[in-house]
């Protein structure tokens, strides 16, 4: 399964997905996956604007990410339009109560990172610990990093 998403850094922090599932709290990198016909920059485009209601201009690969048997390619974007929060892919259709929880965008503190229960947990490491996160994702655009998490 390929999937696909963005890493946004902005005046807040880094922009994520809130999951409450079963009892548990984590954030995930707004994406999603590879729809056919599509390539993963045009998935994490459109998977940005469904989750996040923002209209993006992908700009450079900066990782992939082998998780089990899918693989997730991730992109730095600039925001052209939209406004924050008002997402509304199907996944926000669903029941608190259901198999697939909530989902909510929000705004990560950059600190914050140590503390939260971040996915991909690579990128989020290397993003709470690098002195200039800006910098760091221009040098993985040259040079896309490729990450292997365990399940």
């Amino acid at each position: 399964m390929m999937r696909a998403g963005v890493v946004l850094l902005g005046a807040d922090g880094l922009a994520a997905i809130e999951r409450v599932r079963a009892g548990r709290t984590y954030h995930v990198l707004p994406g999603g996956q590879v729809e056919d016909g599509e390539s993963p920059a045009e998935a994490a485009r459109r998977e940005a604007f469904e989750e996040l209601g923002l209209l993006m201009k992908i700009r450079n690969a900066v990782a992939v990410v082998h998780f089990g048997d899918s693989t997730q390619h991730y992109f730095t974007a600039e925001v052209i339009g939209g406004e924050f929060g008002t997402g509304d892919g199907p996944e926000y259709r669903s029941p608190a109560d259901s198999e697939r929880g909530t989902y909510r965008p929000v705004w990560l503190p950059l600190p914050d990172l140590a503390v939260r229960d971040l996915r991909p947990r690579a990128i989020a490491a290397a993003l709470h610990g690098a002195p200039d996160p800006w910098w760091l994702l221009d040098g993985w655009a040259e040079t896309p990093v490729v990450i292997d998490e365990t399940v």
